[in-house]
């Protein structure tokens, strides 16, 4: 019983094996008829190409049908114009990008036809963004059967000065070594030493010079999608700031002292629309008597409250105020919650409605827009660094990310070249030399100089400019008048000054650092001795000159900033 069993189930499963056998045979002979259905036996293809890059190109292929298609379409380059078939007129129709000429209508049965296309095509010349030209001739376009021998040749004006490269569906770059080329005079023909796929396509570059295809005035002129949209970006950003931001050059009026009503914190806000800087205004504060800094031998600063804030102060100061020391009476400067207040404040603007009129426009919008021209900027760099493609696409988002944040970064940097934060000013610069430097590796040094120069000049916009109220220039002509006294005033007149008011020079140190002017403005003191300086306290005894004293001052703020920067990279980095 266990044989028979045995047995039957064999036998059973055998015939099951043959099924499926005889089935997948089935399978291959159908598909092995349906590629077989046609084959083009031959198939030349001749090219003459005029000085000025157009080309007449003659197509002979003989096509074998193993039986009659319901469509026998042949695919030409979609700028193909002039077409003719077997010298009467052709049949086409444009699809994905190509234009197909019908063959079907004189195709009655199977049988070997041939078929003559001839056809001209517009300027074949291309120029990249180094200027460089090259020919580029689409051989073949994907054709539904496969090749079983293939020549071609092409004529040129002149003789070639370099080797053309070819680049196929299949094989990409390798098809070279499949072609037996040859170059004599000004001829270059081809035939391939084996057969070629069905639908395969076949395209041949050939770098040449303009002592062969001289070029018209007004192709050298062309412009790349890249530099239009660059362009484009340029001139809506000038429009946006000839409508909305416009405004008066900036004046200055002499001052000898601080701007009433005005901190040297807040000094950024009126003057270029930045927000509060809490470090000079916490000197402001302790130069009023508000509090006492106190920069001890670690290198902390404690902030040690000596009265309350009134309503003397705007509502804004005050609340700033109680949120530093809260209940406490001390505060370290160099902790967290300094650190955290700081770059919350620095968020705010206060008071910028009174500086700008409604009807002023956004500086962040011609920002953006200014950023544009960079980023396009960045994208035709690539586009020269790179000959393939794929190089062509990554590069493209490496430099566009890369120039859109060096844009913002020169446009933030224009606006602190009258106050203290000099590293921005230093950031701009770098990256202003590397930009250069990339445009003349990429010898598009004339595309990096136009969008560095649209950068500084959209920071120096944003900054100094939009639609301004009287008070808003008044204050910003006083800033800047006192900025200049600071930077320039003689020793003569500071000791004519101290003479009547000895605590002239502490009272504007917080403003001369706050514009960057403070080492210059020390300097002019020369090596007067200063008396006690009742706001910032220290472990040296004894006077101090102004440079010293300046010295001081400058490595307090630097304790008090330093935190603000390790809190900024936890924010960027979510910690």
């Amino acid at each position: 019983m266990v044989k028979w069993y045995s047995g039957n189930y064999v036998k059973s499963g055998g015939a099951s094996v043959r099924r499926i056998i005889i089935g997948l045979l089935c399978c291959l002979l159908l598909v092995t008829g349906v590629s077989a259905a046609g084959t083009v036996s031959q198939l030349q293809t001749g090219t003459i190409v005029a000085s000025d890059g157009t080309c007449q190109v003659t197509v002979t292929l003989q096509l074998k049908l193993d039986d009659v298609p319901a469509s026998l379409m042949y695919p030409l380059p979609g700028n193909a114009k002039d077409i003719s078939l077997n010298g009467g007129i052709a049949r086409t129709q444009l699809a994905d990008n190509l234009r197909y000429v019908n063959l079907g209508g004189g195709v009655q049965a199977p049988g070997t036809y041939t078929f003559s296309i001839h056809y001209s095509l517009p300027d074949a010349i291309k120029a990249d963004k180094k200027g460089q030209l090259s020919l580029t001739l689409d051989l073949l376009s994907g054709f539904d059967y496969p090749i079983s021998a293939m020549d071609f040749s092409i004529t040129l004006p002149g003789e070639p000065e370099a080797a053309p490269t070819f680049l196929s569906t299949y094989h990409q770059e390798g098809v070279d070594s499949l072609i037996d080329l040859q170059i004599l005079g000004n001829t270059i023909s081809g035939t391939f030493t084996q057969g070629l796929n069905d639908h395969e396509s076949l395209t041949m570059t050939l770098a040449v010079s303009e002592a062969l295809f001289p070029q018209p005035i007004s192709k050298r002129w062309s412009l790349s999608t890249d530099d239009i949209a660059m362009y484009i970006f340029a001139i809506a950003a000038l429009g946006y700031w000839f409508l909305t931001l416009r405004s008066l050059p900036a004046r200055r009026i002499r001052r000898t002292s601080e701007p009433e009503g005005l901190t040297a914190g807040e000094l950024g806000c009126c003057l270029t629309g930045q927000g509060i800087d809490l470090t000079m205004l916490v000197v402001c504060w302790a130069q009023m008597g508000y509090l006492l800094i106190q920069l001890d031998d670690n290198g902390r600063v404690l902030l040690h409250k000596r009265m309350d804030m009134g309503n003397e102060r705007s509502d804004y100061e005050n609340r700033l105020f109680r949120s530093l020391f809260g209940k406490r009476r001390t505060v370290d400067g160099t902790g967290y919650h300094y650190a955290r207040l700081s770059y919350k404040a620095a968020r705010h603007t206060p008071g910028l409605g009174r500086y700008f009129l409604k009807r002023s426009g956004n500086p962040n919008i011609f920002r953006v827009l200014s950023a544009g021209v960079g980023i396009f900027g960045g994208i035709s760099l690539a586009y020269a660094m790179a000959t393939d493609t794929i190089w062509q696409i990554l590069l493209g988002i490496l430099l566009s990310i890369c120039t859109a944040v060096a844009s913002w970064q020169i446009q933030s940097a224009a606006g602190v070249v009258h106050l203290r934060q000099k590293q921005r000013l230093y950031t701009a610069l770098a990256c202003s030399v590397v930009w250069l430097a990339l445009g003349i590796w990429a010898d598009e040094w004339g595309v990096a100089v136009f969008a560095l120069i649209c950068q500084w000049l959209a920071g120096f916009a944003a900054a100094y400019g939009g639609r301004r109220s009287e008070l808003g220039r008044q204050s910003m002509a006083e800033i800047l008048g006192l900025r200049r006294h600071l930077r320039s005033v003689s020793r003569d007149e500071l000791r004519r000054i101290l003479s009547t008011n000895p605590d002239y020079y502490y009272n504007l140190a917080p403003y001369a650092m706050a514009l960057g002017v403070d080492r210059t403005f020390a300097r002019q003191m020369g090596n007067l001795q200063l008396p006690e300086c009742t706001y910032l306290t220290t472990g040296m005894d004894g006077h101090l000159t102004a440079r010293e004293w300046n010295q001081l001052l400058r490595d307090t703020v630097a304790a008090l900033d330093e935190r603000q920067k390790t809190h900024l990279i936890d924010k960027i980095l979510g910690r």
